[in-house]
């Protein structure tokens, strides 16, 4: 008998251990099982409404200077109509009071500098662009949260770069030769070096007085043709974005430079928007529920209501795993190959009686409490899917914890059975998508459900 009973033990594990690996997880939904052992049940074929929307004003100012990218230029898409984007910004001095001293100095020469933010760099850059310089009107608040919307009146040109081809990825070095980075060179008026210059050291000492004496820079870039391209400059780039003013010792009679630099990072800037999308594709969809191609744009572009009206009659059910899978419309009348596809889509909701969006709960779990883990256990990227032999670009988008939210509540409220499609970072990229809709032959967007009857 005591031989015995060690083999028994080990069956016993072995047929435990067997029923274990043979039982299905439920990662979410687990809690409603009560016990209860089911089967898994799939299905793609709940009903989905899409409804492009025009996206939100947003929130562009970037007074903490965490920013690495700002968009500027225009793109004229045949699907998606003209959009524009106009960088404004403060200039911060690199120490208080430099000193100058125009009795025995003098001034030579001023030049911007922009360092390229080349991922966020969209569109064409083969052809030629033409960059400009404007001096604001009205000074730019410091303390004040511009949107997208928001706009400052400009008012002298100070500088232009014309026809020049952007070179993002086109490294150089500046100021220093152990580094290298892209980034382009735009000289300014001499009036405004001398202006600069000539200032009061009590204008020089004090930040606020100076972004009143100043009033801050506007830059545009745009050059008339399709697609054109939106450039995109890291402002926040200390290397190599910054204003940078020559002078010399009048009695130096090698007139050796020297230089002092007015730099944007560490105030206050935005970016401002403007789509039009008169006679577009995407322009004739928008405020109707679309079947056949779903539009997304970032900027202040468009974004994608979805609602679910019927996922409530789902009765008693876990749902394991829910994606929203959406397959890019490479085929759509006018698509151009130069505007490549979404990199991040992400899923958001209203926040209740607010009109504030938020990431959903599936997002923000991939993000972390931090928000740094990325997008990883959510999806939301293109990547190929073989098809019955056809490669395909789809995104996935996980919303099983939302969809169970969906399924449970007994409302009848349609708004909580609602999610919206977003680009992310919506303000600080430029790229665009056209997916499959609901209803198309090919491949429809569509709903995969993999739940559990748990009654």
């Amino acid at each position: 008998m005591k031989q015995k009973l060690p083999a028994f033990a080990v069956l016993l594990m072995a047929t435990l251990a067997l029923w274990a690996a043979c039982t299905k997880p439920t990662p979410f939904g687990s809690n409603l099982l009560e016990e209860e052992q089911a089967d898994y049940d799939f299905t793609d074929t709940v009903t989905v409404w899409c409804t492009i929307e025009l996206e939100d004003s947003l929130l562009t100012s970037d007074q903490g200077s965490t920013a690495g990218s700002f968009l500027c230029g225009e793109l004229n898409d045949p699907l998606f109509g003209k959009s524009t984007a106009e960088i404004f910004s403060l200039l911060q001095l690199d120490f208080p009071d430099p000193g100058f001293d125009t009795t025995k100095q003098q001034f030579d020469s001023i030049v911007l500098f922009l360092r390229y933010a080349p991922a966020n760099v969209y569109g064409d850059t083969m052809q030629t662009q033409n960059l400009r310089v404007f001096r604001l009107q009205e000074a730019l608040d410091d303390e004040s949260e511009y949107y997208s919307t928001s706009k400052l009146q400009e008012a002298t040109e100070l500088g232009r770069l014309d026809g020049f081809f952007p070179k993002p990825n086109t490294a150089d070095s500046l100021i220093v030769t152990n580094t290298k980075a892209p980034y382009i060179r735009v000289p300014l008026s001499n009036d405004f070096g001398n202006e600069l210059f000539n200032m009061d050291s009590i204008t020089l000492s004090d930040d606020s007085t100076f972004y009143r004496a100043v009033r801050g820079l506007k830059i545009v870039s745009s050059s008339g043709t399709t697609p054109g391209a939106m450039l995109a400059f890291n402002l926040n780039d200390e290397s190599y974005s910054r204003v940078r003013l020559y002078y010399h010792t009048k009695t130096d009679t090698t007139k050796t430079v020297k230089a002092f630099d007015f730099f944007f990072a560490g105030a206050n800037k935005f970016v401002h928007f403007e789509h039009d999308y008169n006679g577009s594709p995407a322009g004739q969809q928008i405020g109707l529920r679309s079947d056949e191609f779903i539009y997304m744009q970032g900027m202040q572009g468009v974004r994608v209501k979805v609602e679910f009206p019927y996922i409530d009659r789902f009765e008693d059910i876990a749902v394991n795993k829910a994606q929203l899978v959406l397959t890019r419309a490479t085929d759509a009348p006018g698509e151009n190959a130069t505007l490549t596809p979404v990199s991040q889509l992400v899923l958001t909701e209203l926040r209740s009686d607010t009109s504030l969006f938020v990431f959903t709960s599936d997002v923000s779990y991939s993000l972390g409490p931090a928000l740094n883990q990325g997008f990883g256990r959510f999806g939301g990227n293109p990547e190929k899917e073989n098809i019955n032999g056809t490669f395909v670009e789809r995104y996935r988008l996980t919303l099983t914890q939302r969809l169970q939210d969906m399924v449970d509540d007994t409302s009848g409220d349609l708004k909580k059975k609602t999610v919206y499609i977003n680009v992310s970072p919506q303000s600080r990229v430029a790229q665009r998508s056209i997916v499959y809709g609901p209803q198309n032959v090919k491949f429809p967007l569509k709903l995969e459900l993999k739940y559990t009857r748990v009654r």
